[in-house]
């Protein structure tokens, strides 16, 4: 059984995605990152082996790779949780 701090944390988790998907449908350009930026801020060795799975997904643009701010933090987050479905149903 799952403790308080353990949907807490799920919660705001889930809260954090919702609020990067806003932040993609209503303003695209910030919610883009080229693949510089997100090697520096989610790691070169995570980049490349998402990548490699055809996970990261990115567009060409100006010959540069851009990627997806919310993209890789739903994968970083399905990663760090072992691929857990964040929502659950709930027993009546």
């Amino acid at each position: 059984m799952e403790t308080v701090k353990e949907i807490m944390t799920e919660l705001e988790n889930c809260s954090n995605l919702i609020a990067d998907a806003i932040i993609r449908k209503t303003s695209p350009y910030e919610d883009d990152i080229t693949e510089r930026q997100a090697k520096k801020a989610y790691g070169r060795d995570w980049i490349e082996r998402m990548k490699k799975l055809n996970l990261a997904k990115y567009s060409k643009i100006g010959g540069r790779n851009i990627y997806s701010r919310h993209q890789l933090n739903c994968l970083r987050l399905a990663e760090r949780d072992n691929a857990t479905v964040i929502f659950r149903k709930m027993k009546p």
